[in-house]
């Protein structure tokens, strides 16, 4: 049986390649710029993770993590790093469309369909008020 330390651990290797990769693509952290804000929140899943595992509760307290639950925490990390890997060449469009249809189609209760088409609207939506209201370039399709 699985148990709920393999969950903290897969999110502790996430925090330590949000880490490596902002540091890595954006540069030093030590002060504040792009890398800063990613660093910070790869920290903090390091630091939650680590106590999560640390942490001693009887084990009868903690219940058993089922195979389906690790399989959509995996996805979730897995479309994270897809998004940081793939928006410079895919555009902000394209990859937050294929990051937001399926979580909606996963955790909304309507048709997937309509998952598509309101997944759709919120990304061209925030992509409109990102570049055109407050004037912050986002990366263009194949740029």
């Amino acid at each position: 049986m699985l148990n709920r330390h393999i969950v903290s651990l897969v999110m502790l290797f996430f925090g330590v390649f949000l880490i490596g990769y902002s540091t890595y693509s954006l540069g030093d952290f030590s002060e504040y710029g792009a890398a800063f804000m990613p660093s910070v929140v790869g920290g903090g899943i390091i630091i939650f993770s680590l106590t999560d595992m640390l942490s001693h509760k009887k084990e009868e307290d903690i219940p058993l993590v089922t195979w389906h639950e690790i399989k959509y925490v995996i996805m979730i990390a897995g479309l994270i790093i897809f998004y940081i890997l793939g928006v410079d060449y895919l555009g902000f469009i394209l990859t937050g469309l294929i990051i937001t249809a399926p979580l909606m189609m996963k955790y909304a209760r309507t048709k997937a369909v309509y998952s598509f088409i309101i997944s759709l609207v919120v990304v061209v939506g925030v992509y409109y008020l990102f570049t055109a209201v407050l004037l912050v370039p986002l990366p263009q399709l194949f740029s």
